[in-house]
């Protein structure tokens, strides 16, 4: 068996690099490695002197004990360096799902949280997200693993704190086994980092990176956090697809890790500045019904008024304007368009106001 189209990718390949603004991807833009460097506190002398050998495969001491410190009480034998968050879900999946494992998770949701599950034969429970955000929700739903994606895309919502406190005391007592999808942790809003479930002796399992937060999703370096034994069962099946990840890419992503104080505020005052120009007008938008703000990450979920074809607006918007957008029919839910909120500041506000003058979409 093998899974479907990847819908968001094909759209992406399509769309994303011509587009005049791209508020379809759920990354920050990107910048240049010369940029990165700079970011990293590196230079290229600092990369010249690395052997092109396999690195580790488990990923190097330094950044698997950089990611541990994100995570209170993980060690680096909990961690396995990925290449991107891809790679960790994968290898998480398969270890986790069996023919019939019941698997819940926030609805609507990215699609490789249901569709390699699926594939290796799980059922899949769908629990909305308009529920999703109240720990009593859970109460409710019988899983054998639960798939928390948080802050959650395509939404942009987070749980409140004492919700997620409930969450996870309920997930603790039932003793469930938890994949927690942090992709977008360092961008909570508010600035700083945001909250983790993660806790391997409990059976939090965690996946994440900083790719897209960064705006450095060409590196593709992610993790996978869990208890010991899972990691090495993980690490043995990682030897059969990447087997290691490029050891130029470790070393800039320690760099990043390390310095991350030095530029991540920046980067979540602009992602910020994004989201409250498109929160002043999105009633302006043509054909537009309803859009909270995101709580956390860079993306948002707009409604659309009833009967209108999320793609057949994604496309005219991209033809008529230069933005481009995502169909909420690419997360199989039909009516809404998904808002990313990473562009630079002037291409994003020229965008909205594009998108405001097209008045014929429909």
């Amino acid at each position: 068996m093998e899974p479907r189209e990847f819908f968001i990718e094909d759209r992406l390949e399509r769309y994303r690099l011509n587009a005049f603004c791209n508020m379809g991807e759920s990354g920050l833009s990107h910048f240049t490695l010369e940029e990165v460097l700079s970011l990293a506190c590196l230079t290229w002398k600092d990369l010249s002197p690395i052997p092109m050998y396999d690195a580790p495969n488990q990923g190097s001491f330094e950044l698997r004990s950089a990611i541990a410190n994100l995570y209170p009480g993980v060690s680096k034998e909990e961690v396995l360096v990925t290449t991107g968050t891809g790679e960790a879900l994968y290898l998480a999946f398969h270890l986790l799902v069996k023919p019939k494992t019941k698997l819940a998770l926030i609805w609507p949701a990215f699609q490789a949280l249901y569709e390699i599950p699926k594939m290796l034969g799980g059922e899949v429970i769908p629990v909305s997200y308009e529920k999703a955000f109240f720990a009593n929700t859970w109460e409710k739903v019988q899983a054998d693993l639960y798939v928390i994606n948080h802050p959650h895309n395509p939404t942009g919502q987070t749980f409140p704190l004492g919700e997620w406190d409930k969450l996870l005391t309920f997930f603790r007592s039932q003793k469930k086994t938890v994949l927690f999808d942090e992709h977008y942790r360092f961008l909570p809003k508010g600035g700083g980092l945001g909250i983790t479930g993660v806790n391997p002796g409990d059976q939090f399992y965690g996946t994440g990176s900083f790719t897209k937060c960064f705006g450095v999703t060409g590196l593709r370096v992610g993790w996978l956090i869990a208890d010991k034994d899972f990691i090495q069962r993980a690490r043995s099946f990682k030897d059969y697809l990447t087997h290691t990840v490029n050891p130029i890419s470790e070393r800039i992503a320690l760099g990043l890790l390390t310095e991350k104080e030095s530029f991540l505020p920046e980067i979540q005052k602009r992602v910020q500045k994004n989201i409250d120009a498109f929160t002043s007008v999105w009633q302006k938008l043509p054909k537009s019904q309803s859009f909270t703000p995101p709580s956390g990450g860079l993306v948002g979920w707009l409604q659309l008024e009833p009967g209108i074809s999320s793609e057949g607006y994604a496309d005219k918007l991209y033809l008529k304007t230069g933005v481009f957008v995502l169909p909420g029919s690419n997360f199989e839910m039909e009516g809404y368009i998904r808002i990313g909120f990473g562009a630079k500041e002037g291409v994003f506000l020229e965008g909205l106001t594009r998108w405001m003058e097209c008045t014929d979409l429909i």
